[in-house]
């Protein structure tokens, strides 16, 4: 697909000669996260980092659109979360029920809160959270088309992005460390290898579907023995076919969430799936607090018995943007309990506080069954971050 010479042009002016009419935003941060207990490896119970994301917006009008946005850590235990990553670089061009978009970009999908199956477009960021939230850049070329049928996306995806871990002197990490400098690929092209996508999607009153197919390599690897490193592991990735089903359904203040996948190459077809509802109390005790519950079931074909979560989030509509949320993890298999609280609040116009506990609890039952985070049950920690907003 080739862009026209003179949208081209605005590109690239867009990006080099930054026009004064464009937006100029962005975020600085500072973190701390100070873990409970001592490391089982010598790992410091401190770690600080600091992050910095500028970000450029600009709208051409009928032209199209232009956007970009870096992100650069710096952690100061931990090298492997040094990151300096371009997440949004690109371009989309705007037509009658269509749109390109050429560049960098991250795309989500996916309706659950606890677990994202189906969402495979960009490579998880392990070294920032370990939840799989934080994503990087992915270089591709998106199609859209827009008819009475729903919404077609269809994706070219432009090399591979591998996926960050937590190194030698990181907290929540494994026992052996994960030789990132030498992954493996199944593919001959490696990272140079173009993979697919497409995902068609859907509104019929209070329900919304989606379908999806990605060929191309995992963006989740498996591990080998290192060769290179006695006590570590090779991240090796495969190349795999999976075919994803999205599903939301409302119903007043219920919402009814379903993520299932099944995908082929990574040894044996598996399936997994992530289901549950989000319920919310709007004005409880004839307040402006919002009170909703989350409950969402786990389950994948690899695992004995996957984790179910129950959750609550308390939101006080107030001029600070205040928010609480706690949650529970029950793996019934391995008796395992795990448990998080979250709270932010904006400080005037320009800054937000967050703070962050999370409990990796243990159990004495020995069953023989895996331990999801067994790894990590020296690792509980508490996370404060404070952030200051450009551009506010």
């Amino acid at each position: 697909m080739i862009i026209r010479s003179r949208k081209l042009l605005i590109f690239l002016s867009g990006f080099f000669l930054l026009p004064i009419d464009a937006e100029y935003i962005g975020e600085f941060s500072i973190e701390d996260r100070h873990f409970l207990n001592d490391s089982k490896f010598g790992q410091s119970s401190n770690h600080s980092s600091f992050t910095f994301s500028p970000e450029i917006f600009l709208d051409l009008q009928e032209e199209g659109i232009f956007h970009f946005k870096a992100k650069l850590r710096n952690d100061q235990e931990d090298k492997e979360r040094n990151l300096v990553d371009i997440q949004e670089f690109y371009f989309i061009d705007l037509g009658d029920a269509r749109e390109i978009k050429y560049g960098i970009s991250k795309e989500f999908w996916g309706v659950t809160e606890t677990g994202h199956r189906v969402d495979i477009i960009n490579q998880t960021d392990s070294s920032e959270s370990f939840d799989g939230e934080d994503k990087l850049g992915q270089p591709m070329i998106k199609i859209s088309m827009e008819k009475d049928w729903g919404l077609l996306d269809v994706y070219a995806l432009l090399g591979f992005r591998e996926r960050t871990y937590a190194g030698q002197d990181g907290r929540l990490r494994f026992p052996l460390v994960v030789d990132t400098n030498n992954p493996k690929y199944e593919s001959t092209a490696k990272n140079k290898r173009t993979d697919f996508a497409i995902r068609w999607s859907h509104y019929f009153d209070n329900f919304e579907v989606a379908l999806s197919h990605f060929s191309g390599t995992s963006r989740e690897p498996r591990f080998i023995p290192s060769q290179k490193k006695l006590s570590g592991l090779t991240p090796y990735y495969e190349t795999i076919d999976q075919t994803g089903l999205e599903a939301l359904y409302l119903v007043g203040s219920l919402a009814l969430k379903l993520e299932a996948i099944t995908r082929s190459g990574q040894e044996d077809r598996f399936s997994a799936l992530t289901a549950g509802f989000e319920y919310t109390q709007i004005g409880i005790l004839d307040s402006r607090l919002d009170l909703g519950w989350l409950f969402e079931i786990n389950h994948d074909d690899r695992i004995y018995s996957s984790p179910f979560i129950l959750g609550t989030r308390l939101t006080f509509n107030d001029n600070f943007d205040t928010q609480l949320l706690f949650g529970v993890s029950y793996n019934n298999s391995s008796s395992e309990i795990s448990s998080v609280i979250e709270a932010s609040r904006r400080i005037g116009a320009c800054c937000m506080i967050s703070l962050e506990s999370i409990y990796f609890g243990d159990t004495d039952k020995e069953n023989g069954q895996l331990k999801l985070f067994e790894s990590f049950k020296e690792d509980d920690f508490f996370r404060i971050e404070f952030t200051y907003y450009l551009g506010e």
